[in-house]
């Protein structure tokens, strides 16, 4: 029988318009309650516009900014003006504790320093929201798990691609079983020379500091696909290499800016003409630490791969083929259910040098029958309305289906293991057991 949308209208999926989404909904009838006393850990792009900016302007009336924490003070500074708060400034993150007692801290720091703000926090007895990856590899993993055993303290993760209204809709799909019992996943995920090549500016491009972008990236593809089959990884094949930045480009320079080779390196960035990279990331910031914003992503210090395939098996015998390209000519993702009873097709066009129909384009392939195409909603903001119905679920706490549950310290873990895993994998050249990194 062709699948028709009144088959789709349920709960958090059937509402198309943010407005009306339950995610971005105030709980009905709960009593005021004071605001808590929040601490932003990390003064980057994300933490002062996601975590920052965005909370004070959106969820000002929920959370108090008690302090903001940063090896850089210069930074944390000019961050603290740009979210318009007036709270104190602190390079110590125990001191910062101390004398401004936060009840919650949101942690965006560089990803090799999640884990170890997580764990303090927690024996501090603060509640914690991290960024993404929760951990990079599995002795943090580890330790945090440990550190939320021991403590009655809560971790949200900021999964936020859960809850953009067109994904809510395709998890609202998924639960309607409308292939039958789903047998594999193709995913393959495409990064552009605008998008993909920025990673290799940053500090993203080194693995010791990003996990590689098995973890940084993929990490939130994984949860994703983790979420949609409702499902845990269980082994994990991989294969990657760096085929296009670091040492495999044709130029070498320290960064852009005094770069010899501007006229030449397709990838050359002019820094000075973003007024909001120059402000967090130049100057007297910049001279604070020594980093680099436009860092050359030719340069020999790259270990992150950025071409990569994976094949990973799930608790409920589902096999899952993963690639992430990071110098396509697109931006978007292709994504697949195969199940006995057909195929559920997902092509996601973030950008592309050419027209296409619609940005998302979701059906279901009936076996030997017909195709349908599934309405999707359309909603502005960032990441398509997903930001803000996280924060919203974190800062409102409105009712929602279990579906739509905040993900915890299990859904970090898991989709940070699984390119644990990936990466581990394309060193050892060998399958890697998620059950023999860590002991839940």
């Amino acid at each position: 029988m062709p699948v028709n949308r009144r088959e789709f209208l349920s709960s958090a999926a059937a509402l198309a318009a943010a407005s009306s989404s339950p995610l971005l909904a105030a709980q009905p009838g709960a009593p005021a309650s004071p605001r808590r006393r929040y601490a932003l850990v990390g003064t980057g792009g994300r933490g002062s516009s996601m975590w920052g900016k965005g909370v004070k302007d959106k969820w000002g009336d929920t959370v108090e900014f008690v302090a903001l924490c940063d090896p850089n003070a210069k930074r944390a500074e000019v961050v603290r003006d740009i979210i318009g708060v007036t709270c104190p400034v602190f390079t110590d993150f125990d001191r910062m504790v101390k004398e401004a007692r936060p009840d919650v801290v949101a942690i965006t720091t560089v990803d090799v320093h999640h884990a170890e703000y997580i764990i303090r926090a927690l024996d501090l007895g603060i509640d914690v929201i991290t960024e993404k990856p929760m951990t990079v590899d599995e002795q943090q993993t580890q330790a945090v798990i440990d550190a939320e055993k021991r403590n009655k303290r809560k971790i949200i993760v900021g999964h936020n691609m859960r809850f953009a209204p067109a994904h809510v809709r395709i998890k609202e799909l998924m639960l309607s079983k409308p292939v039958g019992p789903i047998r594999s996943v193709d995913f393959h995920w495409y990064l552009d020379t605008s998008h993909g090549t920025d990673y290799f500016r940053r500090w993203h491009g080194i693995k010791a500091k990003s996990g590689s972008l098995w973890v940084h990236k993929a990490t939130h593809h994984f949860d994703y696909v983790n979420w949609l089959l409702d499902a845990e990884p269980v082994q994990v094949q991989a294969y990657g290499g760096i085929k296009r930045y670091g040492s495999a480009g044709p130029f070498r320079a320290t960064n852009c800016r005094p770069c010899t080779h501007k006229t030449e390196c397709p990838f050359y960035w002019d820094m000075t003409k973003s007024p909001s990279a120059m402000r967090l990331y130049g100057g007297e910031v910049e001279k604070a630490d020594g980093y680099l914003r436009d860092a050359c992503v030719f340069r020999p210090e790259i270990t992150s791969y950025d071409t990569m395939t994976a094949t990973i098996k799930y608790t409920n015998d589902v096999i899952l083929s993963y690639s992430l390209n990071a110098y396509m000519p697109i931006e978007g993702y292709s994504l697949a259910f195969n199940g006995d009873g057909g195929r559920v097709e997902i092509r996601d066009y973030a950008k592309q040098p050419f027209e296409v129909p619609s940005d998302l384009e979701v059906s279901v392939i009936k076996a030997f029958g017909t195709r349908t195409k599934v309405d999707i909603p359309t909603v502005e903001g960032e990441h398509g309305g997903a930001d803000d119905a996280l924060r919203n679920l974190i800062f409102r706490r409105p009712q929602v289906p279990d579906h739509l549950k905040l993900p915890d310290s299990r859904a970090g873990a898991m989709s940070a293991l699984t390119g644990i895993a990936a990466r581990r994998s394309c060193e050892e050249n060998r399958p890697i057991a998620i059950a023999d990194l860590v002991r839940f």
